[in-house]
């Protein structure tokens, strides 16, 4: 199945001229590409947090790299699989078909997961397959292993099966991810876990934490700077508690996974298992480039239920920062950080929780909205002009921003689609706290003109909805009461850190325009070759020696 997809992919992007170009000589070049990505990491957090920062974690980057403090994503829909999915194709939704990390198909009349494929099953799990499918177009990765022959080995490794597979693309030797308490991948990389990967997954690294408590890391005055520990809208997750320590509670099983998913903890054991990948993969060991992809996840999963705000999200900042140090300084002795070449980044930023912005910000009115009300008002709208709708309803589905009209009770009743998806439109606009509402009409012609803006490039034929809607600032659309989220085109959703280092990088703090889009044409043009067909951003050329 492998030698049929790198064939295909080979054809493919040599008809449409996006192969390998002229390779760099294998002395510029670095042996190994090091992509990171950590989930719901803000860019105000390396200057909130850095004086708590040691040497060899975020500072080598800060401190001996290149960093970008303009940087944002450019598309609208921040989430964690549009964010991946842009980091090494360095294009946006509209061209790589990842608009959400679930979206509707109206024929099938069923929910699709961005990662999820039917045809390939989990290793190491009962849960449904899981490929890059539904991403289109190449990577970095892709393009550098059919611009070596098939030599580059591509490895990414994350908590989130989405997050692995999509800084991987369509050619990855190895996709890595955590289940529950294993790391597993799918029969669309290889038949079997490698019997390293087994031994580790034997070892408990992380049931070991069952019983065990999150403490600070530091002295709990230093976290007086981001207020009290125990904050309005704050969520007691799976029992841990919304105050230190929080106690990893739970035999192993639903329960303890719950709970640890909640803590640092994950990024630690991640590391672990990106390090023996690094030494059994064979990473980084000859002239022949090769890439690992690295994606954090337990940020996403404490600033979901602490916000930005909070001890917890200072914590598990300041412990990836150690545990960063301690990768560098594997990756150092292993290969050297002189034939390395690192990008790291961010899927996407996080809003405040509504609760404390509005007592931060007297006069301001942050709120949570829950998106039920845009079924109800659409819902009710369409019922007006056309009557009572056939089962199940006039709406077919809704996950904000993109709201699904029932086609088939649109047939039903001989309803122009493009008719009711302006009825529906203007509905939604009517609801208090809606900034905007596009119809699925207006974005497409927006796209074949060649907007660019955020609704635009989070927009893809088929795939997203009738309409696409997004609240004001500070009005967080969510169902839970406690807590936080992100998907917004507003800045503390889009901003987040582009940083590089390598010996071809040029240290310094640059203020010029950048976007997490150029990120893969920089790196193509390091590595010789030429960006992913379809990518939208542009080599970081002011950087590099």
């Amino acid at each position: 199945m492998r030698a049929a997809v790198v064939v295909l992919w080979a054809g493919l992007l040599a008809a449409a001229g996006t192969a390998a170009g002229q390779a760099a000589p294998a002395s510029a070049r670095p042996r190994l590409v090091v992509a990171i990505a950590v989930d719901q990491l803000r860019a105000d957090y390396m200057d909130r947090f850095r004086p708590f920062f040691g040497r060899g974690g975020f500072n080598l980057f800060l401190q001996r790299g290149a960093r970008f403090a303009s940087a944002r994503f450019e598309h609208a829909t921040t989430s964690t699989c549009p964010g991946h999915a842009v980091i090494l194709t360095g294009s946006y939704g509209t061209v790589n078909g990842i608009i959400g990390n679930d979206w509707y198909d109206a024929v099938a009349g069923k929910e699709v997961y961005c990662a999820a494929d039917t045809t390939v099953q989990l290793i190491g799990s009962a849960l449904e397959g899981r490929s890059p499918r539904n991403l289109k177009g190449g990577t970095v990765g892709d393009l550098l292993k059919i611009g070596t022959g098939g030599r580059s080995r591509i490895v990414t490794v994350s908590a989130k099966d989405r997050s692995a597979i999509m800084l991987g693309g369509h050619l990855a030797d190895a996709a890595y991810w955590m289940e529950d308490t294993l790391f597993v991948t799918s029969t669309y990389y290889r038949q079997d876990l490698p019997q390293w990967a087994r031994d580790f997954n034997a070892a408990g690294k992380i049931t070991a934490y069952a019983g065990k408590r999150w403490e600070r890391l530091l002295p709990p005055a230093a976290y007086e700077m981001v207020g009290p520990d125990d904050m309005a809208g704050e969520s007691d997750e799976a029992g841990t508690g919304r105050t230190f320590p929080h106690p990893i509670t739970g035999t192993p099983g639903e329960e303890f996974v719950e709970a640890f998913d909640v803590t640092p903890f994950g990024n630690d054991v991640l590391a672990d298992f990106v390090m023996r990948a690094v030494v059994e993969e064979g990473l980084g060991r000859d002239t022949i480039p090769d890439l690992l992809g690295i994606s954090f996840s337990a940020n996403d999963r404490v600033g979901h239920a602490y916000g930005p705000d909070s001890h917890e999200v200072m914590d598990v900042t300041v412990r990836l920062d150690r545990t960063l140090a301690r990768l560098f300084a594997f990756l150092d002795r292993s290969v050297g950080l002189a034939n390395i070449v690192m990008v790291l980044t961010a899927d996407h930023g996080v809003a405040p929780l509504p609760e404390v912005f509005a007592a931060l910000h007297p006069g301001t009115s942050p709120r949570r909205f829950h998106p039920a009300v845009v079924d109800t008002v659409v819902s009710a709208a369409l019922a007006a002009r056309y009557g009572p709708a056939p089962a199940p309803g006039w709406v077919a589905y809704h996950d904000q921003p993109h709201l699904y009209l029932n086609l088939a009770a649109l047939r039903t009743r001989r309803v122009d689609v493009k008719e009711a998806e302006r009825v529906a439109q203007a509905a939604i606009l009517s609801v208090p706290g809606v900034h905007e509402a596009l119809t699925s009409t207006e974005l497409a012609s927006a796209r074949a003109a060649g907007a660019r803006s955020g609704d635009v490039l989070s927009f893809f034929p088929g795939r997203s909805g009738n309409v696409y809607y997004q609240m004001e600032p500070y009005i967080l659309a969510d169902d839970d009461p406690t807590g936080t989220g992100h998907g917004s085109p507003w800045a503390y959703d889009q901003q987040v850190p582009v940083l590089f280092y390598g010996s071809r990088i040029v240290p310094g703090l640059r203020r010029t325009p950048a976007t997490v889009a150029d990120i893969a044409p920089t790196l193509s043009s390091l590595l010789g070759l030429t960006a992913p067909g379809g990518s939208q951003g542009r080599v970081l050329a002011e950087m590099l020696r």
